[in-house]
């Protein structure tokens, strides 16, 4: 490294003088969040942690954005004392979005953003439990999942899985499952996942 004491002697047969300079170096701040990720999912009612490591002489300051917002404040959100770890305590939907981290220091600015994600698991709203019609006529079975991503949405007769074809239709978001003539043999416990 080039810092450190540089001296500037001058001398003659009359004597010498000298001085001295304190060379510092600085750098500007790199900086990057966690092992480089680029996207995160945080599950609600969790917690997340997103650290951003900073390098940089001298060490940069840290502050975090919230979709170019500043975090300060934040409720359920904290930083740690040097600014480089955020904590969400408890992960909602309000939590969504784009977060950056901004090192600056004499020698520059810098910044590392991460997405974030929220998921909610899967959950099925109950509704009628028994379901009665006559034969021949139109059997429409709901099932009303809900979660983020979009669930994906299986449909059983007993054990058996069942599919879409031979009189059974299934919406596209698999939602509804509707047998076309309902047949003595169709009776049974149906079941969606």
């Amino acid at each position: 490294t080039d810092a450190g004491l540089y001296t500037c002697t001058a001398s003659s047969a009359a004597g010498s003088a000298s001085l001295s300079y304190s060379l510092h170096v600085q750098a500007p701040p790199q900086l990057w969040i966690g092992d480089g990720e680029r996207h995160l999912a945080a599950v609600v009612n969790t917690s997340l942690r997103i650290h951003c490591h900073a390098t940089g002489i001298p060490p940069p300051q840290i502050q975090w954005l919230k979709d170019g917002h500043p975090l300060d404040g934040q409720e359920g959100v904290v930083l740690s004392e040097d600014g480089g770890t955020l904590l969400v305590t408890r992960v909602g939907l309000g939590h969504q979005g784009l977060y950056i981290c901004q090192g600056s220091n004499w020698a520059g600015l810098a910044q590392a953003e991460v997405q974030v994600s929220v998921q909610v698991p899967p959950s099925i709203e109950p509704s009628a439990a028994d379901l009665a019609v006559p034969e021949n006529s139109v059997a429409s079975l709901e099932c009303l999942a809900s979660g983020l991503p979009a669930p994906a949405i299986s449909w059983y007769k007993g054990q058996e899985q069942l599919w879409a074809g031979a009189g059974l239709s299934l919406s596209r978001d698999g939602k509804r499952l509707e047998i076309a003539r309902a047949r003595l043999a169709d009776a049974g416990r149906y079941r969606c996942v």
